[in-house]
């Protein structure tokens, strides 16, 4: 989340400082890629809808998701600054964006300092989040670490909200699908949590 403006406002207002060619809009089908690890940096996306999920391969091809982007988000936005992408954006499902190019983000934020300065806070939440699921990550054993991430994204009754989904926070947390729904029932027999409708999961609360 951007700080003191929304992604939104602060896109608009970069747009209107690159003056000439801005934003053009992208289309993605479930399973296209934005871009890859490797690549050259396309510039500034902005997930008008959909889902984006971020990629690392690891030096054994392993795929770790680090960042899931949704509507109303920026991501990627360290490649501004570097000369490779370093990760994959993949669409989780359709999805469109605004992508601003690369070269006029670097020019607008040479001439108006003020956005340079809302991008490094947007840049350090986006630096707090990833630290978040690295410590997650190591929280065993999986139980805790899924009730440490319920505890994250619960409302004030416990419960998970509908917009995400089990398979996601499996991802989050660097586990299986089935291996979290194992975790899921062992705490629902402690009387941990209950499941009201399938996918869904609420703490229960003392």
């Amino acid at each position: 989340m951007i700080v003191i403006m929304s992604a939104q406002e602060f896109l608009d207002r970069l747009e209107q400082a690159c003056q000439s060619a801005g934003a053009r809009s992208v289309v993605l089908e479930p399973g296209q890629s934005l871009f890859r690890q490797g690549d050259n940096p396309p510039g500034l996306p902005f997930l008008t809808d959909g889902r984006i999920d971020l990629l690392r391969h690891t030096e054994t091809g392993r795929s770790v998701r680090i960042h899931v982007a949704r509507a109303g988000e920026t991501f990627a936005e360290a490649s501004i600054f570097a000369e490779t992408c370093h990760c994959d954006a993949i669409a989780a499902e359709a999805s469109q964006l605004r992508l601003l190019p690369k070269r006029l983000v670097l020019e607008a934020f040479e001439t108006q300092p003020g956005l340079g300065h809302i991008f490094s806070l947007h840049l350090a939440q986006s630096l707090m989040t990833a630290r978040r699921l690295l410590e997650l990550r190591a929280i065993t054993p999986l139980t805790e670490r899924f009730l440490a991430r319920l505890s994250d994204l619960g409302d004030a009754t416990g419960a998970l909200p509908r917009d995400t989904s089990l398979i996601s926070i499996a991802a989050d947390l660097d586990v299986t699908p089935p291996a979290l729904y194992r975790a899921i029932a062992a705490l629902e027999k402690r009387g941990v949590l209950t499941r009201p409708e399938r996918g869904w999961v609420r703490l229960t609360l003392k």
